[in-house]
């Protein structure tokens, strides 16, 4: 595989070094270094470079000018913002997400800022690496890989809808609830792998741009119809079942796929609690996290349903969930919200226009 050619934008020149030192030590021999956008733009126009790391705020034009520039006229280009983690920065960040930043860094700090920063920055690069070689998820031949079949997915009625994403997940979580049929009222949970600061900065913008209801889950909530729940920042959310009610968990235990929330404990949990009168959808994302509680709704009867590898910034949990033999649909987003609401017997057939 060639070198990653990485691009650091920052207008703190202290800090342009402190991320070049960090790339050098990980392992990327080409970096280059720009204090503002205008010299950024300059760079990638003239310069082969796959990843661009961009601080959320900049001197003069942001970060997100930046980045839009980038999905418009270098969509391949692999895009990194770095933040200070301050509540200012928060809402900035999570709209660069939904702009198609493939990860979000906090500038970390303390006495291991060093070991903290080489390890964030070689997780995100790993993106670009994945998306270059072969992935570590087995390939399979297109004739194994289920895409839509009709004959094995039953419609039915439908108490929740469970959502797992990582990676690239913000915007295709976005596009999924805005591809929904109108009217659409089954409760919706949604783990997104995400640092907590930007959970509810997370929250406020698909409910801004869904128009749907979407809150954070609070403990001991009951589960209402036509409302979107995200777990929250730093716990796990788990479903139980209290008589005929559905209600949310908050669990504190274990980091799962290094992660909490993971995906992988809320879906055992709406196995349990719902059965096969659940759907299970699995969005882009790094690692496996959602393939094992994909095969525990699978067991249970419900419908597990992911995106494609092409629509993916990483296929890796999607592509997990194949591996397991846990897919019954491989999708683009807009299909797989499409196949949501037909599978709920209770739903209108219209559909959502964005």
């Amino acid at each position: 595989m060639k070198p990653l050619r990485v691009l650091v934008v920052d207008d703190d020149a202290a800090y342009r070094r402190i991320l070049d030192q960090s790339l050098r030590r990980i392992g990327v021999a080409e970096v280059s270094l720009a204090g503002e956008v205008g010299l950024a733009r300059s760079k990638i126009e003239r310069e082969p470079i796959d990843v661009v790391t961009i601080d959320v705020v900049l001197r003069g034009e942001s970060g997100l000018d930046l980045l839009k520039w980038l999905r418009a006229h270098h969509p391949k280009v692999i895009a990194v913002l770095i933040t200070s983690g301050s509540e200012s920065q928060a809402c900035s960040a999570v709209d660069g997400l939904l702009l198609g930043a493939s990860a979000l860094i906090i500038k970390p700090s303390g006495p291991d800022a060093s070991a903290k920063l080489d390890a964030a920055l070689n997780e995100a690069l790993s993106v670009p690496s994945r998306l270059a070689t072969t992935s570590r998820i087995p390939r399979l031949p297109s004739s194994q890989i289920p895409r839509i079949s009709p004959s094995d997915l039953v419609a039915a009625p439908r108490d929740l809808v469970a959502v797992g994403a990582s990676t690239g997940g913000p915007s295709a979580v976005l596009l999924l609830l805005m591809s929904l049929p109108v009217g659409f009222r089954t409760p919706i949970v949604i783990t997104q792998h995400m640092p907590a600061l930007h959970v509810p900065h997370f929250a406020a913008l698909l409910r801004e741009r869904s128009g749907l209801d979407v809150a954070i889950a609070q403990h001991g909530e009951h589960l209402a119809a036509h409302r979107v729940y995200l777990a929250p920042g730093g716990s796990h959310l788990r479903v139980i079942r209290q008589g005929s009610r559905l209600v949310l968990v908050h669990d504190d235990g274990d980091e799962e796929h290094f992660c909490r929330p993971a995906v992988d404990p809320m879906f055992r949990s709406v196995a349990t609690a719902c059965g096969a009168a659940s759907i299970g959808v699995v969005l882009t994302g790094m690692g496996s996290d959602g393939a094992l509680g994909a095969m525990a709704l699978r067991e249970q009867g419900a419908p597990v349903l992911v995106q494609d590898k092409v629509s993916s910034v990483v296929w890796g949990m999607p592509g997990a969930v194949v591996a397991k033999g846990a897919a019954d649909l491989v999708a683009p987003v807009v299909e797989l919200a499409q196949w949501v609401g037909s599978l709920d017997i209770s739903q209108n057939s219209n559909r959502r226009t964005s």
